[in-house]
């Protein structure tokens, strides 16, 4: 009797234990150690007791479920902080896309993972982004209108693939990355940007059952973060792309010619031929023929430098009338030949209005560096001393900078 009574009060003793480890890490608690401890003791305590500890089990399965989910929703909360923080902090596309993969990470199962990318109009669909055990094999194309990717752009509806039991046999399932072993649980959430899909984010794991119904939650968000970072991004670059942009000319303007001019001046045994133009009679065409027409002219002489230009040369359109040309590595020489073949080109095309055919002329100064100058600034004082030489000489004529003339 006294040996049962003891037996029976190291019992209590190692459940009382039990129960203080449980509540010390009860996040890592396992409702199924929980439910093996009820049954348990449901076969050894009397009725009441059995009541009241089952009433003990399930509050400490409620509370386990309350603190999971807490900590999940904070864990949640920090990715969206995080990735706002980083996503107002750059507009590379390839760090955003990295950034959203490794925040995913933090808090499901992400052996695989995509971010696949669609325009209406495409016919194809854009992965620059698909990890299997931390090897990207992006990007590729796939083609658009097959696939389980197709149809989660076309239904805008999230799929998720529990188990390889579950799986679908339409839409054929891609799976990405490794060939050797394919997923086991799947969620494909389309990228929602308004009322626009953008794209699908997938992410999956090697484990069967490895998401929750949160999961597809959190890709939901995390998917239109990516899709607005990304929409931000693209529209920054058209943004910074057109600042170095002629709206008039599609050629470079002045700014896209001082960060050109300086990067090659600062590459090691560079030579640049700067030609400067000047077009001769702008202002007569728009005093006779109206401002559309000294447009026009303008746009001539751009397209001259266009046709004409070399496979290293760029052109500008550097202020109102004035044009700039850079050839990297070209000889006096061949800077003149260069001009001539754009002189050539103005002579064959000249404006044609309803009151005749007006001729397009231009004035053009040429220096080089070194030779003629070691900085940028110097270099285009050089050319512009020799474009107004070819002014002074009558106009529609080339000079070449020459120091003490």
């Amino acid at each position: 009797m006294h040996d049962d009574f003891a037996v029976r009060e190291a019992y209590a003793r190692q459940l009382l234990e039990r129960y203080s480890q449980w509540l010390s890490r009860i996040e890592e608690v396992d409702c199924r150690e929980i439910e093996a401890v009820a049954s348990e003791l449901e076969a050894i305590l009397s009725k009441e007791d059995s009541r009241l500890h089952g009433t003990v089990m399930k509050q400490i399965g409620e509370l386990q479920g309350r603190v999971t989910e807490m900590l999940w929703i904070s864990e949640h909360m920090k990715i969206l902080h995080d990735l706002s923080h980083i996503f107002t902090k750059t507009f590379e596309e390839n760090k955003i896309l990295w950034k959203a993969f490794e925040l995913v990470s933090r808090v499901m199962r992400a052996d695989a993972f995509f971010i696949a990318f669609f325009d209406e109009g495409d016919s194809e669909i854009r992965i620059p982004i698909s990890i299997d055990s931390g090897i990207n094999y992006g990007p590729i194309t796939v083609p658009y209108g097959q696939g389980m990717i197709s149809h989660v752009i076309d239904t805008r509806q999230t799929i998720h693939i529990r188990s390889r039991a579950e799986e679908p046999s339409e839409p054929e399932m891609i799976r990405w990355g490794s060939p050797e072993i394919d997923t086991s649980t799947c969620i494909f959430v389309p990228l929602m940007l308004g009322n626009q899909v953008k794209g699908v984010i997938s992410a999956q794991s090697y484990r069967e059952f490895a998401y929750k119904k949160e999961h597809e939650e959190l890709l939901k968000i995390i998917g239109f973060q990516v899709a607005s970072a990304i929409e931000t991004a693209r529209l920054y670059e058209r943004v910074y792309q057109m600042s170095f942009m002629d709206e008039l000319t599609r050629i470079c303007n002045y700014r896209a010619f001082h960060n050109e001019l300086e990067k090659l001046l600062g590459e090691d045994d560079s030579s640049v031929a700067l030609i400067m133009l000047d077009s001769d009679n702008l202002k007569s065409v728009n005093d006779q023929y109206g401002h559309h027409s000294g447009d026009e002219l303008i746009r001539r002489i751009a397209e001259a430098l266009k046709v004409n230009l070399g496979s290293r040369d760029s052109a500008y359109r550097y202020a109102g009338d004035e044009f700039m040309l850079l050839s990297p590595g070209a000889t006096l020489k061949e800077a003149v030949e260069k001009v001539q073949a754009i002189r050539d080109y103005l002579h064959a095309h000249p404006l044609v209005l309803e009151d005749g055919v007006i001729p397009i002329g231009v004035s053009v100064g040429i220096a080089r560096f070194p030779a003629d100058a070691n900085t940028a600034d110097g270099l285009k004082r050089a050319a512009d001393e020799a474009l107004y030489r070819s002014k002074r000489r009558g106009k529609n004529c080339t000079s070449v900078f020459a120091i003490g003339s």
